[in-house]
């Protein structure tokens, strides 16, 4: 008996969830047992049993449930007899297998898998709304639907990227000299060093200075002895002089200081001392002692890292919610517990055609010096999408790439697809336009079954309409069997089917899904060794499906694959398996809308994962989850598409 239950815990792990479904539709069994649209009597409903986990199967003789193996148990006749005298008759709109709702038929009978057909009453459909659907609150909570409220509140997208500390360029001074001559003393004499604005870098004998210098001291002295001429021509000669000396010493580069010090002194001096214009740290020397150096030569370069320009390489889609001023955050890795502010001061206006990114240059202070030019940072930027706005988890949108669907929780167990829309996504949520209302609530897991029972009860409802007009207009009876309404698996939401593509379009799809596979591979083995050269090549040929995808029949699809390559070269892996989901979800739906036929040829398989509530594809039959990896290598099940 142990070894039975274990098997079923296994079993149910597999089909419960989709199966469990049925229990709520299915639980009037436990009460009245229909055999060819007659209730059983008093007598022989004592002696029915039924199974724990599956009330929809009735046997008249003990034993072991078929579904999953559990002892079945006596159902109550009183509780039965009860319920068969307080209900009224209802009317059966059709009989639908239990395990597989879309084989339907018009009478009683066995299913393909041996199973015994349940009534589906008109009075049910009749009652819910278009595409609706109830569900037991038993059922509900053993699927593990979980909801969520639509709310209003403020809404701003975090964009994170990686950042590289530079240089001020209009902090950065270079030491040159006009004049030929040759160094006799260096003050500042290695590269790294600081220095202080004013002061002395090196002593510099020229020649021409020295002349000069004589020049200007001869004009001193003519200016002196005639200044005070009665002849004004012969004065103003010689103020003219001595202002032309002086230039002269000014475009050398020297202060007025030193011309004073000349004047004070009267006498030459022979060397020139050059000083710093700015306080900084020399990053280039280019001098030596003794050294000859010529007009225009650079002696040293001197960089103010008082403040420093930070560099990141921004993806084009998230360009929309970048602005010049716009407030930015940064950390480093190796300095805890400290964020630094600033401010981005220039977008520049060019792509990179290769990383499709576009470089953004931002401002922060360091009065400390303690960012230093080259180092990596983790940059932060908090956009503020809306200050009030209608918002909805990201897990409770069901995109098909043509449409956004939400699941709203009504009372009584009821649930209703809903078309929506939606805009920006930030915080784990995603912005409603229209569509939802402030106090619903959306569905956010096990959505995937409730939207495929929903579409596949509007399929028969639609087919049972055709078949009525029909017979109206035939005025002939309907054949008994209905059969299958369609081959798509129970498992898998049901997609609208996309508009043939180009053949060159499908090739670079196959070629992106060839990469997938290989990043699928890497992850179920707890590894990222060569993942990012692939996830660049995917976004390189994703660019190449756009260009080629000329009715834009993928647009979606491809924003889809290119909002996940952030979180793809990020580089750790939790993150990179983050990224992995939304490519994941992007290409299920590219291959269950563009050529199911062709993919499944192909040998690729959708597995689903129920601890992560996410769909990957992969090829083989052995389960390989990339969520998870070794640690849970075999989590998943099988869905059909």
């Amino acid at each position: 008996m142990k070894i039975k239950k274990t098997l079923s815990l296994i079993i149910v792990l597999g089909l419960g969830i989709f199966g469990g479904y049925w229990v709520g539709r299915m639980s009037p069994s436990l009460h009245e047992e229909h055999v060819h649209g007659t209730v059983k009597t008093d007598e022989a409903q004592e002696a029915l049993y039924t199974c724990p986990m599956h009330p929809q199967y009735i046997s008249e003789q003990p034993g072991d449930c078929p579904i999953c193996g559990m002892s079945l148990v006596p159902v109550s006749a009183a509780e039965t007899r009860g319920a068969a005298t307080g209900k009224k008759e209802k009317k059966i709109l059709y009989w639908q297998a239990p395990m597989d709702p879309a084989y339907i038929r018009d009478a009683p009978g066995k299913s393909p898998m041996g199973m015994d057909l349940i009534p589906v009453y008109a009075e049910e459909e009749a009652e819910s709304e278009p595409g609706a659907i109830q569900i037991d609150p038993v059922t509900v909570q053993n699927m593990g639907v979980r909801t969520a409220p639509v709310e209003r509140r403020s809404l701003s997208r975090e964009i994170r990227t990686v950042g590289r500390i530079d240089y001020n360029e209009t902090r950065v001074h270079h030491i040159h000299t006009k004049m030929k001559g040759w160094v006799e003393r260096l003050f500042v004499n290695f590269t790294g060093a600081e220095v202080k604005k004013g002061a002395p870098l090196l002593s510099i004998y020229s020649p021409e200075l020295v002349s000069t210098q004589e020049e200007y001291l001869l004009a001193l002295k003519y200016k002196k002895s005639l200044g005070q001429s009665t002849f004004k021509s012969i004065a103003e000669g010689a103020d003219t002089l001595l202002a032309s000396t002086r230039k002269r010493l000014e475009l050398f580069d020297i202060t007025p200081r030193q011309i004073a010090e000349l004047e004070r002194r009267g006498s030459v001096k022979k060397t020139l001392t050059l000083h710093s214009p700015a306080k900084g740290v020399v990053t280039h020397k280019m001098v030596q002692d003794g050294m000859h150096v010529q007009p225009g030569m650079n002696l040293y370069t001197i960089a103010d890292i008082s403040q420093v320009w930070v560099y990141a390489d921004i993806y084009e889609y998230e360009l929309p919610w970048l602005s010049v001023g716009q407030a930015a955050e940064m950390t480093l890795s190796y300095v805890k517990g400290k964020t630094f502010q600033g401010n981005i001061t220039y977008i520049y206006p060019f792509l990179d055609k290769k990383t499709r990114t576009v470089k953004v240059r931002m401002e922060f202070d360091n009065p400390d010096w303690e960012l230093k030019p080259d180092m990596y940072a983790n940059v932060k930027v908090q956009s503020m999408v809306s200050e009030a706005t209608l918002v909805v988890p990201v897990e409770a949108v069901l995109r098909s790439g043509e449409r956004d669907v939400v699941i709203v929780a009504r009372e009584e167990g009821k649930f209703l697809p809903r078309n929506v829309e939606i805009g920006a996504e930030g915080e784990g949520h995603f912005q409603v336009l229209a569509g939802l209302d402030e106090g619903d609530r959306v569905v956010t897991s096990a959505q995937f079954l409730i939207d495929s029972e929903s579409k596949l009860k509007e399929a028969i409802n639609k087919m049972l309409e055709a078949r009525r007009a029909k017979m109206d207009a035939d005025k002939s009876p309907e054949p008994e069997t209905m059969g299958h309404s369609g081959d798509r698996g129970h498992d898998a939401p049901a997609s609208t089917p996309m508009t043939p593509l180009p053949e060159e379009v499908r090739t670079t799809m196959g070629r992106i899904l060839d990469d997938y596979l290989t990043i699928q591979q890497k992850l179920k083995e707890d590894t990222l060794d060569g993942v990012q050269p692939v996830v660049v090549k995917i976004a390189t040929l994703t660019e190449q499906a756009k260009s080629l995808d000329k009715e834009h029949a993928l647009h979606q699809t491809i924003a889809n694959i290119t909002a996940s390559a952030p979180e793809m070269l990020s580089g750790d892996i939790q993150t990179v398996r983050e990224g992995f989901k939304k490519l994941s979800r992007a290409l299920t739906d590219y291959v269950k809308t563009a050529d199911p036929g062709g993919s499944k040829t192909e040998g690729l398989k959708i597995f689903y994962c129920p601890m992560v509530k996410e769909a990957w594809l992969q090829k083989g039959d052995a389960v390989e989850n990339p969520y998870y990896g070794k640690s849970m290598l075999k989590c998943g099940t099988e869905v059909d598409y």
